[in-house]
């Protein structure tokens, strides 16, 4: 959905309690995604990203390294 952006502008806001299931802690981030697209126009979108990382007994450096899991945005108003 960026594949027209001119530019993009994150705004990202304090992330929430990191909480755990089965080997793995989430954490929840809200975002506001201001972007330009290619023909001047500006879409505004809400939302939040989650970020997941292993923490079970095996787990490889790679695997312990947080990751986007989610994201989930909706329009804003501009």
């Amino acid at each position: 959905s960026f594949a027209q952006a001119k530019s993009i502008d994150a705004q990202v806001g304090e992330p929430g309690m990191v909480e755990g299931a089965a080997g793995s802690r989430y954490v929840e981030i809200p975002v506001v995604l201001r972007t330009t697209q290619d023909d001047g126009s500006v879409r505004t979108q809400a939302g939040r990203v989650v970020l997941r990382r292993a923490v079970a007994d095996g787990a490889s450096a790679t695997q312990r390294a947080w990751r986007i899991a989610s994201i989930d945005l909706r329009d804003a108003a501009n």
